[in-house]
C-alpha cells in the first residue's frame, strides 16, 4: 500500500521520536536515594528507673581514629583482604560512629537513672569516663555471613590519675549480608557493649 508524501512524512517522523525517545530511556540512569541509619530508640530492657546504685560521673566525647571520623558505612571481607576498609555506596550513618556510640551512651545511662555530665557542667570533682573507638565495621567471613564488630577501650580517670581501664568487644552476627543486615547488628553490639560498661562501671570507686 502506498501513502501519500504527507503520510509517509508522519509515519518517518513518528518512528524517528520512538526511537529516540526509547534510546533516552535505555541511557538514563535511575536516581539512586541514599539511606541514612541511626540506632534507633533504646531497648526496653534499656529502662530502668529502680537503679539501687546511681552513677554520677563525666562523659567526654568518645574519639575515634581517622578512618571513622564519617558517616561512613565501613566493611572488610575477611575473604579477600580483611586489611582494606570499605564503604558502601548509598548507605551511610547519620552521624560519625563516635558521635553515635557517644549519644547512644548517655541516652542509656540517662535512662537508668544516671547522672551523667559533660566537662561543660563544672563538676570537676567527678571521675570522667574516656572512651576510645577502635573498630566499628561489618566483617564478611564469606559471601554470604558477616557480623558487626565493635571495639572501644574505656578509661576512668579522677584527679588527673587513671583509676581502671578495661578493652570491650561486641561481635553480632548480622541476620543478612548487607548494609541494612550490618546496621542491625551493629545497634546490637552497640546496646550490648554499653551494658557490659555499665556492669564494669559498678564495680569501681566512683566517689
Amino acid at each position: 500500500m502506498t501513502y501519500p508524501a504527507f503520510f509517509r512524512g508522519l509515519i518517518k517522523t513518528g518512528m524517528m521520536l520512538f526511537f529516540l525517545a526509547a534510546l533516552s530511556a535505555c541511557n538514563s540512569t535511575p536516581v539512586v536515594q541514599q539511606q541514612h541509619y541511626d540506632f534507633g530508640p533504646l531497648p526496653a530492657n534499656a529502662i530502668e528507673t529502680n537503679s539501687q546504685s546511681k552513677l554520677q560521673l563525666n562523659l567526654t566525647e568518645i574519639t575515634a581514629p581517622v578512618s571513622l571520623d564519617s558517616n561512613a558505612m565501613l566493611y572488610r571481607l575477611q575473604y579477600d583482604n580483611v586489611q582494606a576498609l570499605k564503604a558502601y555506596s548509598i548507605h551511610k550513618w547519620s552521624m560519625s560512629p563516635a558521635q553515635m556510640l557517644t549519644q547512644r551512651l548517655k541516652a542509656s545511662l540517662a535512662a537508668r537513672g544516671h547522672n551523667i555530665l559533660t566537662r561543660g557542667d563544672g563538676a570537676g570533682n567527678l571521675p570522667s569516663l574516656h572512651i576510645e573507638l577502635d573498630e566499628f565495621s561489618q566483617i564478611f567471613s564469606s559471601a554470604s555471613q558477616s557480623h558487626a564488630q565493635l571495639n572501644l577501650r574505656a578509661n576512668l580517670i579522677k584527679a588527673n590519675k587513671l583509676i581502671a581501664q578495661k578493652n570491650f568487644e561486641q561481635k553480632i552476627v548480622a541476620t543478612s549480608p548487607d548494609a541494612p543486615g550490618g546496621a542491625r547488628a551493629m545497634r546490637e553490639a552497640a546496646d550490648a557493649i554499653i551494658a557490659d560498661m555499665q556492669t564494669w562501671l559498678a564495680t569501681l570507686p566512683l566517689k
